[in-house]
């Protein structure tokens, strides 16, 4: 066998002459399977049953955890469309909020525009107030500019008949700690 073995590699036929699909084409494939590889005894492993049992078992955990995702994407997509459908409910509180929210807005603008109005009116009392202080004032000037003490005395004692008190007739009071005093009866002469 080595012989033709020999001989088929250096491209001569056993037998005189390469046959296609002849004895030592069919040789060389046999030695080259049984040369080359070592047989096993067991081809199987021990645990190939277990083994087998636990990838069964992880495929379908994931063709669960699959299904259930599934699952939860179809209940997200519809709570998704539920959220975005409008019923009539939703359109009347929606309506009731823009109504209540409009009224609030209005009543507002409502009251700041009394407050500047009330405002405008307080400035234009003040300076009316301040005008008539100053015209007072001014008045009041030109009265004691005008009258002089002297003119005053004289008139009093020639055309009124007035003097001047003697020192019987003037009476001290000592007041209380109060600012004021009360009369309850006539002044005695």
């Amino acid at each position: 066998m080595a012989e033709a073995n020999r001989n088929y590699r250096r491209g001569e036929n056993y037998g005189g002459g390469y046959k296609r699909g002849g004895y030592d084409r069919d040789y060389q494939r046999m030695t080259y399977i049984e040369g080359s590889a070592v047989r096993r005894m067991n081809a199987m492993p021990d645990n190939w049953e277990k083994e087998q049992e636990k990838r069964r078992e992880q495929e379908e955990r994931e063709r669960r955890e699959r299904r259930e995702q599934r699952r939860r994407r179809s209940i997200a997509r519809r709570n998704q469309d539920k959220a975005l459908l409008m019923t009539r409910g939703y359109v009347l509180f929606l309506t009731f909020a823009a109504v209540v929210t409009c009224t609030t807005a209005g009543l507002y603008i409502k009251l700041q525009s009394d407050i500047t109005i009330r405002m405008e009116n307080i400035a234009a009392l003040e300076s009316s107030v301040s005008n008539l202080q100053a015209d007072n004032d001014a008045t009041y000037k030109r009265l004691v500019t005008s009258v002089r003490m002297e003119d005053v005395r004289e008139r009093a004692m020639d055309e009124l008949g007035m003097s001047y008190p003697d020192e019987d007739q003037i009476v001290y009071y000592e007041p209380d700690c109060a600012d004021f005093m009360s009369q309850y009866g006539e002044i005695p002469e």
